[in-house]
C-alpha cells in the first residue's frame, strides 16, 4: 500500500515548482509544474493524516524555445543607416535592410526541492484540510544564440567604391558582433533559492474517490535580476493557483485523476511586465501491481490572456506534456519512492524539452 503521506505532498508540490526561468509568460515559461504533479498517489489510502516530509529532485533538459508558429524562436530585427563622418549629410548614409534572427537556446535546470506538508485528523464538512510548503534549490545552465545573416549594405553611389567595401566590411563585423553580445547577455550559468510555494485545501476521501480543492500561492523568495541573464527565481510578482485535483479508483488495482488548475499574477514590479493568467490541465492513469504503481500522465498549460509590457510582443504561452511514471514503496523506511519522465510534445513561445524526476516522501 502507498505511503499515506503522498497526496498531503502532492497538495504541497513536491514535484516542484515547474522551473524551467520565466517574457512569453515571463522567459517563456508559467509558474506550473510542467513536470506533472500526478503519480501513484492515487492509490493514497483514503485515511492519510499525519506529517510528512519530502524531497525531490528534478532534471530538466531545454532544447529549444519555440516562437508563435511552435518553431524555433526568431526575433525582428530592424533596418537602418549608417552614419558616417561630417560633413557627409544624411541623405548619403548608407542603409541596410531588416532581418529576422533565428534564437537557438538550450539548456540544464537541475532543482532540488524540500517539501513539508500536514493533514489533519479530524473531519471538517465530511474532509479533512491539508497543508504544505516547499522550498527550491536550484542549478542552471542556459545558452542562447542569436543567428542572421549581414544584410546587404545600400551604398549611395556618390561614395567611392573602396569607401564602399570598407564600410560593407566593418559594418559585418559590428553586425554580428552585436548579435553575439545579445545572445552572450542572456547565457551563463547560476545557483541559489527559488520561489517559495505555499499551499492549502480540502480533502475529501472515500475507498474510490479523492477529492482535493484547494490554493497555492507562489512568493518570489528565489534570485532574481530584470536583465536577461538565467535566474532562478522567475519574478518579482506573486501567482495565487487555485485547483481541483479528482482521483477515481473503479478497482483497488485501477485509478484515474484529473486536475485543473488557475493561475493569476500580478505585476512583476521589476520589469513592469504582467504574465498572462494561464490555466492547467492534468490527467494520469496508473496500474497497481504487486511490485508498484505504473502510470502515464500528460500535463497541457495555455495563457489565456496576453502578457502586457512584454518586449516579444502579446504571444501567449502553450505547452503540451506527455510521459509515464512507477511509484514503489522502498523497504524498511516506509517511504514512497516515484519516479517519472515528462516530454513536451508541442508548444507556443515555451521552452521545449524533457523532464526527469525522482521523490521520496515519508509520513511521521
Amino acid at each position: 500500500m502507498l505511503q499515506t503521506s503522498a497526496y498531503c505532498l502532492s497538495l504541497a508540490a513536491i514535484t516542484c515548482l515547474a522551473s524551467m526561468a520565466a517574457h512569453a509568460g515571463e522567459d517563456f515559461q508559467v509558474r506550473y509544474n510542467i513536470a506533472g504533479s500526478i503519480g501513484g498517489e492515487m492509490f493514497t489510502p483514503p485515511d492519510a493524516a499525519g506529517l510528512a516530509v519530502g524531497v525531490a529532485e528534478t532534471y530538466i533538459d531545454i532544447r529549444k524555445v519555440t516562437g508563435n508558429d511552435g518553431n524555433t524562436l526568431t526575433k525582428p530585427i530592424p533596418g537602418g543607416a549608417i552614419p558616417l563622418p561630417s560633413p557627409t549629410p544624411v541623405t548619403a548614409y548608407p542603409t541596410y535592410g531588416a532581418n529576422t534572427a533565428q534564437i537557438p537556446a538550450s539548456g540544464t535546470f537541475k532543482l532540488f526541492n524540500l517539501g513539508v506538508g500536514y493533514i489533519t485528523n479530524a473531519d471538517y464538512g465530511g474532509g479533512r484540510f491539508a497543508f504544505g510548503g516547499v522550498l527550491p534549490y536550484g542549478v542552471k545552465s542556459q545558452s542562447v544564440r542569436a543567428n542572421a545573416a549581414t544584410p546587404a549594405v545600400q551604398a549611395n553611389p556618390a561614395v567611392p567604391a573602396a569607401a564602399q567595401q570598407a564600410i560593407a566590411s566593418q559594418f559585418g563585423a559590428t553586425y554580428q558582433s552585436n548579435l553575439a553580445g545579445e545572445a552572450a547577455s542572456s547565457s551563463g550559468d547560476v545557483s541559489g533559492i527559488g520561489d517559495l510555494e505555499l499551499q492549502g485545501g480540502w480533502l475529501y476521501t472515500t475507498e474510490q474517490l479523492r477529492v482535493l480543492l484547494g490554493a497555492s500561492l507562489v512568493i518570489p523568495t528565489g534570485r532574481y535580476n530584470a536583465s536577461p541573464a538565467p535566474d532562478i527565481g522567475t519574478g518579482h510578482f506573486y501567482t495565487l493557483r487555485p485547483s481541483v485535483q479528482v482521483a477515481y479508483l473503479p478497482t483497488p488495482d485501477i485509478a484515474f485523476a484529473a486536475k485543473a488548475t488557475l493561475g493569476l499574477n500580478t505585476k512583476n514590479r521589476d520589469n513592469d511586465l504582467r504574465s498572462g493568467n494561464w490555466i492547467g490541465l492534468e490527467g494520469a492513469a496508473a496500474y497497481k501491481t504487486g511490485i508498484g504503481v505504473f502510470g502515464l500522465h500528460t500535463v497541457f498549460v495555455q495563457q489565456y490572456q496576453d502578457d502586457a509590457n512584454n518586449p516579444w510582443g502579446p504571444s501567449r504561452y502553450r505547452s503540451l506534456n506527455a510521459g509515464a511514471f512507477y511509484t514503489a514503496m522502498v523497504p524498511g523506511i516506509d517511504a514512497a519512492l516515484t519516479l517519472q519522465y515528462m516530454a513536451t510534445t508541442s508548444s507556443r513561445n515555451a521552452k521545449v524539452g524533457s523532464m526527469t524526476q525522482i521523490r521520496l516522501i515519508k509520513l511521521f
